[in-house]
């Protein structure tokens, strides 16, 4: 029986929020992962949580996870309750920066932690803002981030080892679509903040030849988490007849949009590593990505993506009509990164190299 568990600890994992967002899919597809293998999980998430409250919601109910809706952000943690919760399981895994007192909770009640941390620029504020944050770095058993370049934000807040893991997806299941040789769309995925760089993207559409820019379509979708930002961004896009900011949309639409569009495009200033890029990875999308996270870590420009500098209109612009002037480039970039995708960021890779990393936490712990 002591093997069984040191092989497959009961873990309890911490989401911040259950919005279909970065972070939480992140967790969601381990969870999915690890449950199938036979893994004993739990959930704990915001209070007010319901099966219905979202995509996220619904997975946690039909996976049949125990969820303990304790999480209060708008109030001081309750480190009681929290230990008391994490003391029923082996290992706590602690979802972003924000599940600190988690991470905390966990090492006063000598249960093991991981702290998946997936913030890169915003980490300074955050920090700035909480100095419990990085008091707290110390305290896990191990800090796992997606990224070398974020792994190398923390090396002024904590001076320890932190263990990089790519980040995996399923593959989608969308049916892709054949890219189209009458009206390409161009498609961007993402909340509509200025972090998001949509204000880049639509600076470029603006800078392309007209005759170009009117042979395609160019879409963006997403939450409006800047309404004086997206209403910017409207006035701007008022004159380009074939520009559409689209609303947020469910993750099989998403899916569905990327497998419909010939180009999938981030223009953000901060990233650490898309999950619409995995996405279209996986769907053998063609990308056109700044350089920021660790995009650079899984792309390579020419070979599977197109990659700019960020706050470089001009440099996109570029790069968007090279994707529309050139009738091969799109699909050879897709298809590279297809291959990279299912070498490097697969659910099945992700999920063992967690597993790996549950049980030796619980190993390090007990020593």
């Amino acid at each position: 029986m002591m093997l069984f568990k040191s092989r497959r600890p009961r873990t309890l994992f911490f989401f911040h929020e259950t919005t279909w967002s970065g972070a939480p899919i992140q967790l969601l597809h381990l969870m999915t992962w690890l449950k199938a293998k036979g893994w004993e999980i739990a959930a704990a998430v915001p209070q007010g949580w319901t099966p219905e409250a979202g995509p996220i919601g619904a997975c946690l109910a039909n996976m049949g996870v125990e969820v303990f809706p304790v999480i209060d952000l708008s109030a001081p943690p309750d480190f009681a309750a929290l230990r008391d919760l994490a003391q029923r399981f082996e290992v706590v895994i602690a979802n972003t920066l924000v599940m600190w007192a988690a991470v905390r909770a966990a090492h006063e009640a000598g249960v093991a932690s991981i702290w998946y941390i997936h913030e890169s620029l915003v980490a300074q504020q955050l920090i700035e803002q909480n100095p419990e944050i990085q008091a707290t770095l110390s305290l896990a058993q191990l800090l796992v981030m997606p990224t070398r370049r974020t792994a190398r934000l923390y090396a002024g807040y904590v001076d320890r080892s932190i263990e990089v893991v790519p980040y995996g997806i399923p593959a989608s299941k969308a049916a892709t679509v054949a890219i189209s040789s009458h009206q390409p769309t161009i498609l961007l995925l993402g909340t509509y903040e200025s972090r998001k760089g949509q204000d880049v993207f639509l600076e470029a559409i603006h800078q392309m030849p007209a005759a170009l820019r009117n042979r395609a379509r160019f879409q963006m979708a997403g939450r409006k988490l800047d309404q004086a930002f997206f209403d910017e961004l409207a006035q701007r896009a008022a004159d380009l007849p074939n520009v559409e900011l689209g609303a947020a949309l469910e993750h099989e639409a998403a899916c569905a949009a990327i497998a419909a569009a010939d180009v999938l495009v981030c223009a953000s200033r901060d990233e650490t590593m898309p999950v619409a890029i995995l996405e279209a990875m996986s769907l053998g999308k063609a990308i056109v990505t700044t350089d920021v996270g660790g995009i650079a870590e899984g792309l390579e420009d020419g070979r599977n993506a197109l990659i700019v500098r960020p706050e470089d209109p001009p440099a996109l612009a570029r790069a968007l009509q090279r994707c529309l002037e050139e009738p091969t480039l799109p699909a050879r970039l897709g298809d590279n990164a297809r291959r990279t995708f299912a070498r490097d960021f697969s659910i099945d890779r992700l999920g063992k190299t967690f597993s790996a990393l549950l049980t030796g936490a619980l190993r390090a712990k007990r020593r």
